[in-house]
């Protein structure tokens, strides 16, 4: 095999395997845990919370790294700390210590997945590279399909979810071990620089011009706005994710339909993903967005009201659904309104407002704890999204170009290839 096939094949390993042990299915993990253990819901919804933010505030370790022991040692690096927060999961009986074990899965997350995959795929593919990163961001994506059904015929069938982590550390290391024997850096990473460049985040537009800079854009309406849409949209899907098995297992047929609904989300998201794209060319994004916050506050509605298994699961598809569209479509709008110059810069400073968005688990916990139920919080998170969709729609607007002295309408000039492939670069795999 190819070096060049070998690279994408472990990096998308370790995409997909990452994907699929943490964020998609810890919230059935956790469900079976929190019953035997006797923790309470909020403490549940905080180690979820710490998986997110330890994921965010180590964002900057990759290129650090990457730079100091290579690209391969830091992804192996990254399934290795993955292993030590699995195998602390599987022996801990106090709750501290699964906080340290969900911290761990974070970092090891961003570590193995996707920051250096996407720089050694611009590097081994310079020209396709595009194509190859949507494609690592796909399998990568489809890891949130496979994931609930693993850990549900894991924990089904021996009902013990200790066996569940101690499986995904023994995987996590093999994972590592397949990194280690495929990996090479094609381009040594000499600087912090290189990696962002690779990615995408440094192209500048090939038509037009614009006078743009971050300082002046993070202070227009529009990006303010946008960064709150992106926050409510991603601390509603957080917590949907922590606790949208421990719901339906509360209808009366227990976890395994929730593994189920945990798993359409996940490939409705992926799908509406790769489908917003294409359609944006030809769609105002901000209609797109729009539709996308109606989807999903319908579905919450609906999650909320429901008493029918099968029903949330439809829900939880028309949520992912409705997911897909707006996280894509805010990060195209991004790119329009600002230009591709500094898109990325404007990515990461709404991705950081996004960190806000733990709190929704460590919420949704507490009211399930007052209340008994996660119903509430599904009511919650609805009158959320309505509220963002009616802000959307009265309040976001291209930003005034003369603001930034354009010379020309260079915000919304990029071609649509140029938007395709930032998006494809910009957009985080969750």
């Amino acid at each position: 095999m190819p070096r060049n096939a070998q690279v994408m094949f472990a990096a998308s390993l370790a995409f997909f395997f990452a994907t699929a042990t943490t964020f998609t299915s810890l919230g059935y993990v956790l469900y079976t845990m929190v019953a035997e253990l006797g923790w309470s819901k909020a403490s549940a919804g905080l180690s979820f919370s710490l998986l997110g933010l330890a994921c965010g505030l180590a964002s900057p370790l990759p290129p650090l790294l990457m730079k100091m022991i290579g690209t391969r040692m830091t992804i192996v690096a990254g399934c290795l700390v993955l292993a030590a927060g699995f195998l602390l999961a599987s022996v801990i009986t106090d709750l501290n210590f699964f906080f340290v074990a969900t911290t761990l899965m974070g970092i090891g997350f961003t570590l193995a997945a996707p920051s250096p995959a996407v720089y050694l795929l611009a590097t081994w593919f310079p020209r396709t590279s595009a194509r190859m990163i949507g494609f690592y961001f796909m399998i990568g994506s489809s890891g949130g399909i496979a994931g609930p059904l693993i850990v549900g015929t894991i924990v089904g069938l021996t009902g013990d979810w200790r066996l569940h982590w101690m499986i995904m550390a023994i995987s996590s290391v093999l994972v590592a071990l397949a990194c280690f024997v495929c990996v090479r850096d094609a381009v040594k990473v000499e600087n912090v620089d290189q990696v962002k460049e690779a990615g995408g985040q440094g192209e500048k537009p090939a038509a037009g011009a614009t006078a743009w800079t971050v300082r002046k854009a993070l202070l227009t309406p529009t990006f303010l706005v946008l960064a709150g849409i992106m926050t409510v949209v991603q601390m509603v899907v957080t917590s949907t994710h922590s606790i949208l098995v421990a719901h339906i297992a509360t209808l009366g047929e227990g976890a395994a339909p929730g593994a189920i609904a945990m798993s359409l989300l996940a490939f409705a998201g992926t799908g509406a993903k790769g489908v917003t794209g294409a359609v944006c060319e030809r769609i105002d994004p901000r209609h797109i967005l729009v539709l996308g916050l109606v989807l999903q506050a319908a579905a919450m509605v609906l999650l909320w009201s429901t008493p029918l298994v099968l029903v949330a699961c439809a829900a939880a598809a028309l949520f992912g659904t409705g997911w897909g569209m707006a996280w894509l479509s805010a990060h195209v709008l991004i790119l329009r309104y600002f230009g591709a110059a500094i898109a990325g810069d404007m990515v990461a400073m709404a991705t950081t407002a996004t960190t806000l968005a733990v709190l929704g688990p460590i919420g949704a916990g507490r009211i399930a704890d007052v209340t008994g139920s996660y119903t509430p919080a599904m009511l919650v998170f609805a009158v959320l999204l309505i509220a963002t969709t009616a802000i959307a729609v009265l309040f976001l607007r291209a930003p005034d170009t003369a603001a930034a002295e354009t010379t020309e309408d260079a915000g919304t000039q990029d071609t649509a290839e140029q938007e395709a492939e930032l998006a494809t670069h910009l957009v985080p795999a969750e």
